[in-house]
């Protein structure tokens, strides 16, 4: 049946506003059990599976809505781009419209329903919220029709096939067809029916398609609702229409029309200055529809609920009501942990809190239209929607002579999907944007699809990332309303600025900042560019918002999060974790980077402009913030000094104010003003109190670590095998004069350095998941060589002082460096520890260092750590804008986050002092007279680092060690957030090669 709006049909206006189908006797749900044969290909399948004399009694049964891999039928697999399929194929190779017929995962699901006797001389039509990738309907053992589109629902008149009382539906899907062609989606591919499905009644003349276009004028107060209704066929006998436009139960406006020789009627309803719609202020208003017949009977009754909004591109911005909204947007697929494909309306609704929770605005249905609900839950709540078709043939690639969006015979496919899309989702005031699909190249068909498009519904733009002409100058064809580039560099986006001085379309990223494992960096420099090129950029889409991954319990009881490669044969694997690249995890937990997004997202801006007065921005467009208070605290080296609260911070949108803050005198040291805004009151999905900006701000100051030892008594060297030990009443520390490292470290009979290990040199990480992209894991690994074998070539004892000074120097060939280690230590055990690398021959070159710094092995027991630098969540020099500078008491535990894969983990900046104690209190004050890059874990490296190329591994194949890592760095190279498959952390993140020289402190105690 061909598509129409979304909407339930009911019985009365009660019944109608609650807006649920499964409490009107117009519907009787299909979710649940049906009978359910699954074969390894459709030849498997037993023979008249159809029919109605057919005995399924021997057949399993399978609940609907679900997806078979999820249930024990065949297995998940996960690919990035190409089709999951090519394995089976000639030479490998894809070949559209085929696909493999002896391996094609079929299922067939049959059930008895029976038919109210309250539906008789009614239209049935079967509803089947989404299937994939096809779907073939039988009723009563006779054919009804066949269906594609595994993201939209199909629906069929069975009103033909039925008889009274009960009746047979058998539905046959396939896992391959020539629809998978077009549904090359970088996701899972799952199988089944993954939406609600059900039965509906419909009177044999009913409302067939309901278009609701409301229209601001020019200066965006008042309004009309322009209203078409579409009949199934033309009456029999006249009938009345009659629209109801209400807001609270409260009646605005309402028209009635008849419909008599027409198929459809169309009223055009004024409203006086409506609430306008937006993301910020998403009122809505029900629209009821009452249908009756020439006697004034009620025939039935539709509701639907709809925003007064204008979206308009003008002088080169994308506007919504007038106004160049910033988009701050994810993409969402549609996936849970234990479901796979198939959410629930409850989870939609957690995902659109963490959404507002996190400072998120914007979503694109990443890559396909999703749940009507999905959208139900966006018009009300209030997001930014790019509705996208159901179309990606990655697989094939972009050329012009290959690609599907060239191939005039699969024109009708791509139209069918847009077209059908547009149609289902037109009344939703969240979509502002129609995409028409994802890297699926350009051309004939795309042409099309844009034409069609426009002229349908010219009261939204479209987009298209593969319209792309050229991706340095960031220049669009023709079938693009926007420059919606994936992943740009933000210097490429600067050129753009220099380059494009007057645009003509808005620039808004439909993928960037790509989050995969520990990533997320440079966030701020895309932002600090968007804000200050307002009339070039107005935001974009992260890629994405939660990992893809599955859970599963492995032998030991731990939950597993999974992705590609852990549930296919061999010869089907991708070798990529590329399920994992979320804001948040599977389980919707935050990933560290989460914070550093909202923190980057956030709408209130502050910034001193006199000793004691805040001017504060209101970044939003259509809100003030009277519902928001201010509380603030001075820390004073780290210690809370003063601390106050206002009320009233009330800033108009897109408005400065000025606040004055009773801030008193404070002595000397470093300090800094911490600004936490919250809600006074709850907001929908928003308790109360909820945070929903920081801000730290310097107010001068330097704090000063004084990195000296001095002298003491009772110095003693022993060299005995190899061995030198240096002692005093209380400290014993040894060193191999093989390594010329330190390799024992004991303060008042306390051991700090775990048995067989030493203080080493560390110029390596291990990769995360970006450095793998980037293939850093080799081009770097001269450090890592440097790291394991540096040459030793010089080693000397002396006292001055009173203070004993060991001098090691060491030749590192593969990086064409040489490392000179200086050790002070006093008779207290003090250690001052000086690394300095020197280029001897600079004509001589090599890469970029991971990082510069020193590392410590504790023994069992230390893990507790209390510090004064940026946290209290993980970061790095590029990721580190949300991680405020304070006082942090933690454990070592908390240190490790738990990347689906292992990588690179728990490291802080910015550390001015760091202490690491054990149960007993005794432990390692380290400084330094420069910020520190620090982490503690009790992991160790060769634990997190993969080698030279991924494993199929997962967080909770680690087993934690007793001992703790204790990495004491100058610096560590940024984590990087461009892309996960070519890009390095910015050059400004990098530790370039050159000389270093760093010193620092240790004190027992």
């Amino acid at each position: 049946m061909k598509m129409h709006s979304s909407f339930f049909s009911f019985e009365n206006e009660g019944t109608a506003l609650k807006n649920d189908w499964k409490k009107s006797s117009n519907y009787q749900s299909l979710n649940g059990v049906w009978k359910f044969f699954w074969a390894e290909g459709p030849s498997g399948l037993p023979e008249h599976f159809e029919s109605l004399s057919f005995d399924d009694g021997s057949w399993r049964t399978f609940n609907v809505p679900g997806n078979w891999e999820m249930n024990g039928y065949g297995f998940p697999m996960y690919t990035t781009s190409g089709f999951e399929f090519t394995y089976l194929m000639p030479q490998n190779k894809p070949d559209p419209p085929v696909v493999p017929m002896n391996v094609n995962n079929t299922g067939v699901y049959r059930r008895e329903v029976e038919i109210p006797g309250s539906w008789e001389n009614k239209k049935i039509v079967l509803h089947i919220g989404a299937a994939k990738s096809n779907l073939t309907v039988w009723v009563n053992g006779k054919y009804v029709g066949y269906g594609e589109d595994s993201k939209l629902p199909s629906e069929f008149d069975i009103s033909p096939y039925l008889v009274k009382g009960k009746n047979l539906i058998v539905l046959r899907v396939m896992r391959w067809c020539d629809a998978n062609y077009i549904e090359d989606q970088d996701m899972w591919r799952l199988s089944g029916i993954t939406r609600d499905c059900y039965l509906v009644a419909r009177n044999p003349v009913h409302l067939y398609d309901v278009e609701l276009t409301p229209e601001l004028d020019t200066v965006y107060r008042d309004a009309s609702l322009k209203t078409k209704l579409t009949l199934n066929q033309r009456p029999l006998s006249p009938l009345a229409a009659e629209v109801i436009l209400k807001y609270r139960n409260r009646v605005i406006s309402s028209q009635s029309a008849k419909i008599d020789t027409s198929i459809s009627v169309s009223l055009d309803i004024p409203v006086s200055a409506p609430l306008l719609w937006s993301a910020e202020t998403p009122d809505l208003y029900d629209v009821v529809i009452r249908l009756s017949n020439g006697k004034g009977e009620l025939l039935e009754v539709i509701h639907q609920r709809v925003g007064f909004r204008k979206i308009e591109i003008k002088n080169g911005l994308f506007l919504v009501n007038g106004k160049p909204v910033i988009i701050k947007g994810v993409n969402r697929h549609e996936t849970d942990p234990l479901t796979g494909q198939t959410i629930t309306r409850e989870a939609m609704l957690r995902d659109i809190q963490l959404m507002k929770k996190f400072n998120i605005n914007a979503v694109r249905t990443s890559h396909y239209p999703n749940s009507e609900i999905w959208l139900d839950l966006c018009d009300e709540y209030g997001l930014y929607v790019v509705g996208e078709a159901n179309i990606e043939s990655h697989g094939m690639g972009y050329d012009i002579t290959l690609t599907m969006a060239n191939r005039p015979s699969w024109m009708q496919a791509h139209l069918a999907r847009v077209e059908r899309m547009i149609e289902r989702d037109k009344n939703h005031a969240s979509i502002v944007i129609w995409s028409m699909g994802n890297e699926a190249g350009n051309g004939y068909n795309f042409y099309s699809c844009y034409l069609w498009m426009k002229q349908r519904d010219p009261g939204r733009p479209v987009q298209y990332e593969r319209a792309v002409a050229d991706y340095k100058k960031f220049t669009w064809e023709w079938d693009s309303d926007i420059i919606n580039p994936m992943y740009p560099s933000p210097a490429g986006m600067l050129d753009y600025v220099k380059n494009t001085p007057h645009p003509v379309r808005p620039f808004i990223m439909c993928e960037y900042a790509h989050a995969m494992g520990n990533s997320l960096g440079n966030f701020t420099d895309y932002w600090d560019i968007i804000r200050n090129n307002r009339q070039h950029f107005q935001g974009g889409f992260i890629w994405d918002f939660v990992d893809q991954c599955f859970q599963r319990i492995n032998s030991k009881g731990d939950t597993v999060y999974t992705y590609g490669g852990d549930y296919e044969p061999k010869e089907a694997i991708t070798d990529w974790n590329y399920a994992a690249k979320g804001i948040f995890y599977a389980n919707r937990t935050p990933y560290p980077h989460a914070w550093e997004m909202k923190k980057v997202y956030q709408d209130i801006h502050s910034r001193l402009v006199g000793a004691n007065t805040l001017e504060v921005y209101n970044e939003k467009f259509f809100t003030d913030m009277r519902n928001v208070k201010l509380d603030w605290e001075i820390i004073l080296n780290g210690v809370k000094w003063q601390s106050g609260s206002l009320m009233n911070v009330n800033v108009g949108p897109q408005e400065k104010a000025l606040f004055k803050l009773p801030l008193k005198r404070f002595p000397d040291g470093e300090a800094f003003l911490n600004l936490s805004y919250k809600s006074k009151t709850a907001a929908p999905l928003v308790p109360a109190g909820h945070e929903i900006a920081v801000e730290q701000l310097g107010l001068g100051g330097k704090y000063k670590n004084q990195v000296v030892i001095k002298g003491g008594t009772g110095l003693t060297f022993k060299d005995d095998s190899g061995l030198l030990t240096i002692n005093s009443r209380n400290m014993n520390i040894v060193f191999d004069q093989k390594t010329g490292l330190l390799s024992g470290y004991s303060v008042n009979n306390e051991q700090f350095m775990a048995s067989g290990k030493t203080l080493k040199p560390n110029f390596w990480r291990a990769p995360n998941d970006n450095d793998y992209g980037a293939n850093l894991q080799t081009q770097l690994k001269p450090w890592k060589e440097a790291t394991e074998s540096p040459v030793l070539k010089d080693f000397t004892y002396s006292t001055v002082n009173n203070v004993a000074l060991i001098h090691a120097e060491y030749d590192l060939p593969e990086v064409y460096a040489r490392l000179i280690l200086e050790y002070r230590i006093n008779s207290s055990g003090e250690l001052l520890v000086s690394q300095k690398l020197s280029i001897p021959d600079t004509t001589k070159k090599t890469e970029i260092l991971p990082r510069y710094g020193m590392q410590w092995i504790l023994p069992a027991g230390f893990n507790d750590i209390l510090f004064y630098g940026r946290g209290p969540h993980e970061n790095y020099q590029d990721r580190n804008f949300s991680a405020h500078i304070g006082m942090y008491k933690q454990t070592v535990d908390a240190q490790y986050f738990p990347y689906v894969t292992p990588q690179e983990t728990g490291n802080k900046t910015d550390v001015r002092w760091y202490k690491i104690l054990n149960s007993r209190g005794r432990g390692l004050t380290v400084t330094s007279t420069v910020p520190m890059s620090i982490s503690a874990l009790h992991y160790f490296d060769s634990d997190l680092d993969d080698g030279d190329k991924r494993h199929q591994r997962h967080a909770a194949d680690l087993v934690k060690r007793p001992q703790t890592q204790w990495n004491i760095d100058y610096k560590q190279m940024g984590v990087g957030g461009i892309d996960s498959w070519r890009s390095r952390p910015l050059t400004k993140y990098q530790l370039p090669y050159q000389e270093y020289d760093f010193s620092f402190l240790i004190r027992p105690f």
